[in-house]
């Protein structure tokens, strides 16, 4: 604590000298236009339906449309830390604006720069902040010819000099170590080397191999022993892909052979992203992950040249399991740490379609991101209608094949402290991927009072449910049916919430199974069963 309190002053420290003038005017002065020997390549290209919206006026973010707020910036607004902010002050719309092409996407870009810039050459905490900035200093690389090459000399001015300045303030803020973790310290060095590929300007040979190594650092530092991130969200695992492509890019453009190290973390990471996906190629929504992704898997797949087979597999480190027969894939969330509570929760996809999910996560409201943070939301047992301990989970995973099926099982700890109860769920897919049979056992040393407790299955919006003698029975839009039983207590369907895109709330149902525990020991068993 007194070290996360000192690390927080320093940073308070470090804001209010660069809300002083003299913050700015120490960022140096720029005497000649700065020149692009070379620009970033658009690995991933761009949407230019979206290109179009953004023309007229409108930003999207999967199909969920807002006013471009050109006057307010979505500063001090209900969008401000949401995707909507990222994508205007990253600037991630010019891609877009440049697959739109014309005079219509180049005019559209050069006023919604200049509007930034009247805005913001000066320091703001939100504009500046290290992930905007050195976002928003490749995607203008990315699009200089198209977009600025041929302005006026008056706005090239003013974008050299902005340019020149959020570089050295990316500069300042390696030096100082004013960032916050070492996620932000990898985008610093990302930015710095980026730009030191394309132009001769800012080029300096001790600078440059020595980033080269402190990012090499940074991606040590953020990744686990598996190949997994940190943070656990598979969202930031693809923009991470992203970010190790166009460094490899950048370094080839400038002649120069990538480190090894990078060409591998590039292939354990698009790896990653492969195995973890469901049979309809996307994400599960564990830890904050949004949908859709699957273009951009694609994109990445094929600029890594690579091919990979989704085969079963245990991420022990970073804490999933994805198992995949026939056209069915199961994925659990077994890490012992994350931003979303969830020991244990699965997900299930059949063909093309989610059968069983997570409710996924919210931007646009504190409070709802918040609880759809918690277990509730997830396809897993709740001991007491309570949240386990996150600090004591201590999951141990396993995975075994039996005879071509797949056994998962895994025990946490997170109910020990209140309930001295642990926890230990079984999940197993036989060869066909059509019939999938659970079971949560729930064991303790002291049998003092019975001890209510409930799991959940929440169910894709588009999965129709009703109930049966014994069970229920759930219909896929494409007419395939699955039967799903259970061994013993009360079954009910209750309403439930579902978000895809982080951005639009559906509502959704849940079968939810309610039970007693009684004794040292207990067993609840249930089974989905393809018609």
């Amino acid at each position: 604590m007194p070290k996360d309190w000192l690390k927080n002053l320093s940073h308070k420290a470090a804001h209010i000298k660069m809300l002083q003038p003299v913050y700015i005017a120490s960022l140096g002065k720029l005497d000649d236009s700065l020149e692009f020997q070379t620009t970033p390549a658009d690995l991933l290209g761009g949407d230019a339906g979206r290109g179009r919206w953004i023309a007229n006026g409108q930003i999207d973010m999967n199909g969920h449309r807002v006013p471009l707020d050109c006057d307010h910036w979505f500063l001090n607004t209900n969008y401000q830390d949401t995707p909507f902010f990222t994508k205007l002050h990253g600037f991630e719309f010019l891609t877009e604006l440049k697959s739109l092409g014309g005079d219509v996407g180049r005019k559209t870009a050069r006023d919604i720069t200049q509007g930034w810039l009247d805005h913001f050459q000066k320091y703001d905490a939100y504009v500046w902040s290290i992930d905007l900035t050195a976002a928003r200093m490749v995607n203008w690389m990315m699009a200089y010819d198209f977009a600025y090459g041929t302005a006026s000399d008056d706005f090239l001015d003013v974008f050299h000099l902005s340019f020149f300045r959020q570089y050295h303030h990316l500069r300042n803020a390696l030096i100082n170590k004013s960032y916050d973790d070492d996620f932000e310290k990898f985008n610093i060095l990302w930015a710095l080397i980026i730009t030191q590929c394309h132009c001769e300007q800012f080029y300096d040979e001790v600078d440059f191999q020595s980033y080269i190594q402190l990012i090499k650092g940074a991606v040590d530092d953020v990744s686990l022993s598996d190949g997994g991130l940190v943070d656990r969200n598979p969202q930031t695992l693809l923009n991470f892909a992203k970010s190790c492509l166009q460094l490899k890019q950048s370094l080839q453009q400038k002649s120069m052979t990538p480190p090894l190290w990078l060409a591998k973390k590039i292939e354990n990471t698009v790896r990653l992203v492969n195995l973890l996906t469901h049979t309809d190629k996307d994400f599960p929504q564990f830890q904050g992950a949004t949908l859709p992704n699957k273009t951009d898997f694609e994109k990445i797949t094929i600029l890594s040249n690579l091919r990979y087979r989704r085969n079963d597999t245990q991420l022990g480190d970073y804490g999933y399991t994805a198992m995949r027969k026939g056209r069915t894939s199961i994925v659990v969330d077994h890490g012992n740490d994350g931003d979303h509570l969830s020991p244990m929760a699965f997900e299930m996809g059949y063909a093309t379609h989610r059968m069983i999910v997570s409710c996924g996560t919210y931007f646009m409201d504190d409070q709802w991101a918040k609880g759809l943070s918690g277990t509730a939301p997830h396809s897993c047992l709740m001991v007491d209608n309570t949240e386990p301990k996150q600090g004591l989970l201590d999951i141990k995973p396993s995975l075994e094949n039996l005879n071509g099926a797949s056994l998962f099982s895994g025990t946490h700890q997170g109910y020990v402290s209140d309930y001295g109860v642990t926890h230990t769920r079984r999940l197993y897919l036989d060869t066909l991927g059509e019939d999938i049979r659970g079971e949560d056992v729930l064991a303790r040393n002291i049998d003092i009072k019975p001890i209510e407790y409930c799991t959940r299955f929440h169910l894709h919006p588009s999965v129709k449910v009703s109930l049966i003698e014994g069970g229920a029975l759930l219909r896929l839009p494409n007419g395939v049916g699955w039967i799903f039983t259970f061994s013993h207590g009360e079954l009910g369907i209750e309403e439930s919430i579902h978000c895809a895109n982080g951005m639009t709330l559906r509502k959704s149902e849940q079968l939810i199974i309610n039970d007693t525990m009684g004794g040292l020991s207990h067993t609840l068993k249930w089974a989905f069963k393809k018609q």
